[in-house]
């Protein structure tokens, strides 16, 4: 109740309600907005659109693929909107990281690797916090961060794999700390590792192709191309001399989009364009079918996930 108040002190809202029911029967809102924890999405999300809402929902879309569908029925039945907020698919990077792979810049695509490390101090070290409650514990919370972004190059994942480490005994309610995993598609296999016991941000992507690799910083909103086909003494230089440049580009063209505020979030950029999608009725990126398909992945890994958990607390 708090957290609400506070909220509608500083935006000045008029209107503010602890009953969902009632807010969208006074209110009959256009578009809602779901940022409650993945556990309540379901329930919320059909509520709004069988209420005549469109509805926007953060990730996950929720934690089954059984409510994904009941979701996605709704939004036909009532011809509505019902988009994903899978934010960093929006990330500029991320966008021309693709660009250049269409455009053949690094050759065919083998496959990627994903790094993503998240402080200790934001969720893990957190004893109350509503991830260690999810299914896979941290994992189902931001997990779905890196199948999603997978999920932007690959094609019909079919099988995963996983391994797990608990690194930080003190904090006796977080189920691991360090997560190493693998996606299996058609196309390639993305491997990904996601770690939650340091004090460092990180959201790296490598693009591996058959010319090259780009190093995707979701971070920075920034891409470089990686080009050492030999080992050589000139090529060696070469490539440093090349990874040294386009650092420096990055870094004036970074410096340029601060000083003039032209650099945008991810997470602004998905909700301009689903704001956009029902004004100008055009599709929204991250339809839920694609969230389903996110959802379907981490079952999966949380299904691996718990089976290794048991074989550990068994040996």
């Amino acid at each position: 109740m708090s957290r609400l108040l506070f909220v509608k002190k500083a935006y000045k809202i008029k209107n503010y309600y602890t009953d969902f029911t009632k807010m969208l029967s006074e209110q009959q809102p256009d578009i809602v907005d779901i940022c409650t924890p993945p556990q309540t999405h379901a329930r919320l999300a059909i509520e709004a659109l069988n209420s005549g809402s469109h509805v926007v929902i953060e990730k996950p879309m929720t934690l089954c693929v059984a409510d994904c569908d009941l979701m996605i029925e709704a939004a036909n039945k009532n011809k509505k909107t019902l988009g994903i907020i899978h934010n960093q698919i929006f990330n500029p990077a991320l966008t021309k990281g693709k660009e250049m792979l269409l455009k053949g810049e690094v050759g065919d695509f083998i496959g990627l690797h994903i790094f993503l490390s998240t402080p200790t101090n934001y969720i893990t070290s957190n004893k109350n916090h509503w991830a260690h409650k999810l299914p896979g514990g941290i994992l189902g919370e931001t997990g779905p961060h890196s199948v999603y972004l997978a999920l932007a190059f690959l094609k019909n994942i079919h099988d995963v794999n996983i391994n797990a480490k608990k690194i930080l005994p003190e904090y006796t309610w977080s189920n691991f700390e360090d997560f190493r995993f693998n996606l299996i598609a058609e196309n390639g296999i993305c491997s990904i590792t996601q770690t939650y016991g340091s004090n460092q941000w990180a959201a790296n992507i490598k693009i591996l192709g058959t010319k090259g690799i780009l190093l995707v910083d979701l971070e920075t909103q920034s891409v470089v191309k990686y080009n050492r086909p030999k080992l050589k003494p000139l090529s060696l230089g070469y490539s440093l001399l090349s990874l040294i440049m386009q650092d420096v580009n990055i870094i004036l063209g970074n410096s340029f989009n601060y000083i003039f505020g032209r650099r945008k979030d991810a997470h602004s950029i998905a909700i301009e364009r689903f704001i956009d999608g029902i004004l100008s009725d055009r599709p929204f990126e991250v339809t839920g079918e694609k969230g389903k398909e996110t959802v379907r992945v981490m079952e999966l890994l949380i299904k691996k996930l718990n089976e290794r958990a048991k074989k550990i607390v068994h040996i």
